[in-house]
């Protein structure tokens, strides 16, 4: 078997590629470490939303409102820091698109 590229085995079942498919892969996201302070954030803001209906259960109203404001806080921060970062990780219109973080940048001539 001859080829003009590298040599490699077929899929013996006519699986898909996912080792080169063009769509992020599951857990992309979660490895990044640039979204790991949002993700924190959102745990932190869910965490608190469950403190401030305990609270709230068991008589304290003023407390829970300032818990839950805490938490609302919090979660939207969150939201907002993943959708920042995600929002950098897209092609630039230029053409000039940035590698995955798994992928190592060879500078041009080495």
């Amino acid at each position: 078997m001859t080829a003009e590229g590298p040599w490699e085995i077929p899929p013996l079942d006519d699986a898909p590629d996912i080792a080169r498919a063009n769509q992020p892969q599951p857990g992309v996201t979660l490895a990044d470490a640039r979204n790991w302070p949002g993700f924190v954030l959102l745990i932190i803001g869910g965490l608190v939303a469950i403190v401030a209906a305990a609270i709230g259960a068991v008589g304290y109203p003023e407390a829970a409102f300032i818990f839950a404001l805490v938490a609302i806080v919090a979660s939207l921060s969150g939201v907002a820091l993943v959708l920042f970062e995600r929002r950098g990780l897209r092609p630039r219109p230029n053409g000039h698109e940035q590698p995955e973080p798994w992928q190592p940048i060879v500078p041009p001539g080495s």
